[in-house]
């Protein structure tokens, strides 16, 4: 074998390498590009989950300040009709219900005899807030409801209100909890909190798990958190949408190094000139004069 045939077939693997070299590159990073993509679409949605959870919770404060104004007797008449006239200017808030602690007494549309005794909080905090999570009570009967008190009145709120963003991804799924009891008090219709739970003890605020990636984002303005979930089928979408861009770079890396590797080739190999071979054919003739 000649050396320069040994010399070609050792540099086979190398060429192999820079011909391949830019296509995994190019896929690589299409697929960071991609993921990064995802991601922050993810946060920017937890994000716009928690700002509707703050908008809830302020028309929530601002029911109950209407609702502190009234003078009159209690659970009349006129009281609930007060109540259903301030509701009626919020569109978060279900019903409006008058309590003396946890025992509620009555609402804008109904007046139970004994009134309703609830279970204790799941949240509480001084000096007069307590939320109530998915509990089901004669005021809004079948129906598994936020009850947020502050004082002696209670703003009753579909959990769906807390968090729910109009999205063009039909395997979106998110849960807003608060994590101070670590408990979701808003979970999208897909989501499970079975699924959701473990992920609020991650560290991480980006992971893939069972088909599916998932962001959280704490809120810096309450104890509460957001997390949000999309198949990872989106993230593949993304990936080959970066790829009619990312692709063609690559073929043009390799062109580019099979081009460098000819010439660096054909530079090597050419034919070696002898400059003292014409010498041996030349006649020196010496004239000297008379």
């Amino acid at each position: 074998m000649s050396h320069r045939a040994r010399h070609q077939l050792l540099a086979l693997p190398g060429i192999i390498f820079l011909v391949l070299f830019p296509i995994i590159l190019s896929l690589w990073i299409a697929f960071l590009w991609a993921k990064s993509e995802v991601n922050n679409q993810l946060r920017t949605f937890a994000q716009l989950a928690l700002d509707k959870s703050e908008l809830v919770i302020r028309q929530a404060d601002l029911v109950s300040d209407a609702a502190e104004r009234y003078q009159g007797q209690v659970c009349t008449p006129a009281h609930q009709k007060r109540m259903l006239n301030i509701i009626r200017g919020y569109l978060y808030i279900n019903e409006l219900i008058y309590a003396r602690d946890n025992h509620f007494l009555c609402s804008s549309l109904i007046a139970p005899v004994n009134g309703y005794t609830i279970a204790p909080a799941d949240y509480k905090r001084e000096p007069n807030v307590s939320i109530y999570y998915y509990r089901d009570t004669p005021f809004f009967s079948g129906y598994k409801m936020t009850y947020m008190q502050r004082g002696n009145y209670v703003a009753v709120i579909n959990p769906l209100f807390w968090s729910e963003v109009m999205s063009d991804d039909p395997t979106l799924q998110w849960g807003v909890y608060d994590t101070v009891t670590k408990t979701f008090f808003s979970l999208s219709k897909e989501a499970s909190a079975a699924t959701f739970s473990p992920l609020i003890h991650l560290k991480d605020l980006t992971v893939q798990r069972n088909g599916y990636l998932y962001a959280t984002v704490y809120s810096t303005k309450r104890p509460i958190a957001a997390i949000v979930a999309t198949s990872y089928q989106r993230l593949i979408t993304h990936f080959y949408n970066h790829l009619i861009f990312a692709l063609p770079a690559g073929i043009l890396g390799v062109l580019f190094c099979y081009y460098s590797g000819y010439v660096f080739d054909k530079t090597i190999y050419l034919p070696n000139v002898n400059c003292n071979a014409p010498s041996k054919n030349i006649n020196f003739v010496f004239i000297t004069s008379q």
